[in-house]
């Protein structure tokens, strides 16, 4: 997947949200979340948190998953 050079936080969130609520697939999300310039996110399962980190390693969100 090409990853965008320039994030863009609105559009993540939107795309993050409509995965949030089944409206995509897991391959879609990833796409969404490319074309908005995520470039990885990871799970911390001691802290139980997800981060979400642009190409320059930015955090663009740290999400509590309860």
């Amino acid at each position: 997947m090409r990853i965008a050079d320039v994030s863009n936080r609105q559009d993540f969130l939107k795309h993050l949200d409509r995965h949030s609520q089944g409206k995509t697939s897991y391959l879609e999300m990833s796409r969404g979340l490319a074309a908005t310039g995520i470039e990885k996110w990871t799970f911390d399962t001691n802290k139980m948190t997800m981060t979400y980190y642009d190409k320059r390693g930015n955090v663009m969100l740290l999400a509590e998953i309860e």
